[in-house]
């Protein structure tokens, strides 16, 4: 089943689907198809309308091969409102992934991104643009690894539209890691949604799993966040955090973790706190001279930049934290 007749056979997302549970659905416009769709490919397997979206909408295909052993950094640029960029990352490669905005602003956009990671390779994909007034955008990526293999996801978020980004990945070999450290930076009525599905199909894989967020205004921002340990998945480890600083009383979150675990031999955590920001740091700083809105912005600085202080020393982290300097 082609792209156009699946996103058709699966309707307009509704509340009551646990993909779409947090998300203003109501705030998608129906999308116009074209006649015929242009990819040959079976979707028939796949339940994500914004999975679908750019498929059904004819996006340019953009491919990029890496090859065995070698190192590339990359920028990644949708120039339309739709696109899809396939990645296969080689055994034993390095390479990192920046994606930028298309920042013409349009109803809606979507990007989605099949990423291949090869045995052994060490792979960084991340963003952190400018705030922007895109009015709705969807990001989707689906990323399979092989024994061995390590992936990190890293994203800061500042749009003043409505964003969600989802996530498929398949652990499917020994060894295998992928890690996901997000950080909200939202105020208006801004909001930024946020839905994982993190599939352990071998044996010794391992997640991890941290979100921040710091909402102000009438902002919005939800984590849907699953880990799913198969059958056969001896010594998986995962780990779920998601830290919420709320800066006004219009602000708010939803946080929904999922847990299906088919193995007695296996550690995986969640954890979830909300909060202001720390009356007694507060006080400290003003109580030596430090003025409280200098002070507020210490304390919120220092909140975003532990996000990614644990991340090695690459071009995600510099980026990251070069972007949070002026917090």
């Amino acid at each position: 089943m082609d792209a156009i007749a699946r996103i058709k056979q699966l309707g307009m997302p509704r509340r009551n689907d646990e993909l779409w549970t947090f998300f203003p659905v109501a705030k998608i416009p129906a999308p116009e198809f074209p006649d015929a769709c242009a990819s040959e490919e079976d979707f028939s397997g796949e339940t994500d309308f914004a999975a679908l979206l750019p498929i059904a909408q004819n996006a340019r295909t953009m491919v990029q091969n890496i090859a065995d052993g070698s190192e590339e950094m990359a920028l990644l640029k949708c120039n339309n409102d739709f696109g899809r960029t396939i990645l296969n990352v080689g055994k034993g490669a390095k390479a990192s992934f920046e994606i930028l905005d298309n920042k013409v602003a349009h109803s809606v956009s979507a990007e989605r991104f099949d990423i291949n990671v090869g045995e052994g390779a060490d792979v960084e994909i991340f963003f952190a643009n400018p705030a922007n007034d895109l009015p709705l955008t969807f990001r989707h990526f689906r990323i399979t690894q092989a024994a061995g293999s390590q992936v990190r996801f890293s994203s800061i978020e500042r749009g003043n539209g409505i964003s969600r980004v989802s996530i498929d990945d398949f652990l499917q070999g020994p060894g295998a890691h992928f890690e996901v450290r997000t950080l909200n930076m939202l105020g208006g009525t801004a909001e930024s949604h946020h839905r994982l599905h993190i599939y352990h199909e071998s044996p010794e894989t391992t997640s991890t799993q941290l979100s921040r967020n710091l909402l102000d205004g009438s902002s919005r921002a939800s984590y849907d966040g699953s880990v799913i340990v198969g059958a056969n998945c001896t010594k998986a480890n995962s780990g779920q955090l998601v830290n919420t600083i709320l800066l006004s009383e219009d602000s708010s979150v939803s946080v929904k973790p999922v847990l299906k675990i088919y193995h007695d031999d296996v550690e995986c955590t969640h954890g979830n706190t909300v909060g202001e920001l720390d009356a007694e740091q507060m006080f400290y700083l003003v109580s030596r001279g430090i003025p409280k809105e200098a002070a507020k912005k210490m304390l919120m600085a220092s909140f975003a930049k532990e996000t990614f202080y644990p991340l090695p020393d690459t071009p995600a982290k510099k980026r990251l934290l070069q972007t949070l300097e002026n917090v």
